[in-house]
């Protein structure tokens, strides 16, 4: 493998940087040509993929289906096989079905249930204001598609919104999927454990410190996430409010003790 790979993203996705992780841990080089909302789907088209099919992983760079790794898990299912024993984040599901199946059920949950809702929440506020949003939008982004989101940013808000379906009603609800959420991982770590599952690092910890991290604002998340000072006051109170509960002292440990720098 070699640093042709590449990683066709949007910036700020939580998937995405997971994806990220994992081919950091795996020790895989690859370069991320990051992209703007909506122009991701662009992207995606050219490479043949769909909309939602994010991260795209392309071994040096060849547009063949045999090249392409679309999406996470399947950044997973690949890469860790292939991984020493003590890098992988899958246990065995023949000798440890049970440390398997927790580590399966938890990373689902996080990644579709509370994951869906952090994303509806966090794009619904943070398009409000511009100045919060743009580095999360923007950075590394070819030139082009950074004038469009200048001069049009209304109209890509109004695009997301309505690809999204947000409104404040679903902001709503969402936090209370992400309160649901943290409720349920608070409870996990109470006995003090390091890791979620078992005495290791899995797959689990990665996609809960990835999907949880934007709600608070996760030092070491490479989306770019946004300056919790050009947030409103309401936005900041939730993410102090999360980050000093054991969730979220979890996942900035996640970033601190097992992220690549």
């Amino acid at each position: 493998m070699t640093a042709d790979n590449l990683l066709i993203t949007l910036l700020p996705s939580t998937d995405v940087d997971l994806g990220r992780w994992m081919l950091e841990h795996y020790e895989v080089p690859f370069t991320e040509r990051p992209h703007a909302p909506i122009f991701h789907v662009l992207a995606l088209k050219s490479w043949g993929v769909g909309a939602d099919e994010y991260p795209l992983f392309v071994f040096d760079g060849k547009n063949t289906d045999a090249n392409k790794i679309i999406a996470d898990p399947n950044i997973l299912a690949h890469f860790d096989p292939l991984a020493t024993a003590e890098k992988r984040l899958r246990p065995d599901e023949t000798t440890e079905p049970d440390l398997f199946k927790q580590m399966d059920e938890l990373q689902h949950f996080v990644r579709h249930d509370v994951g869906n809702a952090v994303v509806a929440w966090s794009y619904f506020n943070l398009l409000q204001y511009k100045s919060a949003v743009w580095s999360s939008i923007t950075t590394g982004v070819p030139w082009y598609e950074k004038l469009t989101c200048l001069v049009a940013f209304r109209v890509i808000k109004a695009l997301m919104y309505k690809g999204l379906k947000l409104d404040q009603q679903v902001s709503d609800d969402a936090l209370k999927t992400i309160y649901a959420g943290f409720d349920k991982y608070d409870a996990l770590l109470a006995d003090g454990r390091e890791f979620l599952v078992g005495d290791r690092l899995t797959y689990a910890d990665l996609a809960v410190a990835a999907s949880l991290g934007p709600m608070v604002l996760a030092q070491g998340y490479q989306g770019f996430l946004p300056n919790q000072a050009a947030c409103p006051a309401y936005m900041r109170e939730v993410y102090r409010e999360l980050r000093q509960r054991p969730t979220g002292l979890f996942v900035q440990r996640m970033y601190d003790q097992h992220r690549n720098r």
